[in-house]
């Protein structure tokens, strides 16, 4: 009967000490599943607000109005004039770095502006870094990408 207690009390202790031992969590899916405790990037301006909708779109909101003050255009002339909507993807990654991950340009717009993409992608790298994306459930901060609408406008 000794033994056997002497066995289990060996037993015991190796396996809490094996269980104090703390692991790195990595998320290694690309494709994240979102519930309503999870939290969107955010800027801190907005991270004071309580609804959800409102924060994500004061997020989206603010991030696109300091894309639009990166964007240099200075000595640009166009022959057309335009009003087009472009798309950019940019992906923020989990310590809050802003990266852009492609766009959508119309020809006209590539045709009058050839270098639009590299004036892009230089505004959003220039961008601030952000609160990142955080599964709450895992209590990791994770990446994330957004889909943003960009409207240029050219005067006569």
């Amino acid at each position: 009967m000794k033994i056997i207690n002497f066995f289990l009390l060996v037993f015991l202790i190796i396996s809490c000490k094996k269980n104090n031992i703390q692991k790195k969590i990595e998320i290694t899916s690309s494709k994240i599943e979102w519930n309503k405790n999870d939290e969107l990037p955010s800027i801190k301006l907005c991270d004071e607000i309580d609804s959800e909708f409102e924060r994500s779109i004061c997020f989206k909101k603010k991030l696109t109005n300091l894309i639009y003050e990166n964007i240099d255009i200075s000595g640009i002339t166009v022959r057309k004039y335009l009003n087009d909507t472009l798309y950019i993807s940019i992906l923020i990654d989990k310590s809050g770095k802003i990266s852009m991950l492609k766009s959508i340009i119309k020809p006209v717009i590539i045709e009058e502006i050839p270098n639009i993409e590299t004036i892009l992608k230089k505004a959003v790298n220039n961008l601030p870094i952000i609160l990142p994306a955080t599964k709450t459930n895992l209590g990791v901060q994770v990446s994330t990408s957004f889909d943003l609408p960009i409207i240029l406008t050219t005067k006569n």
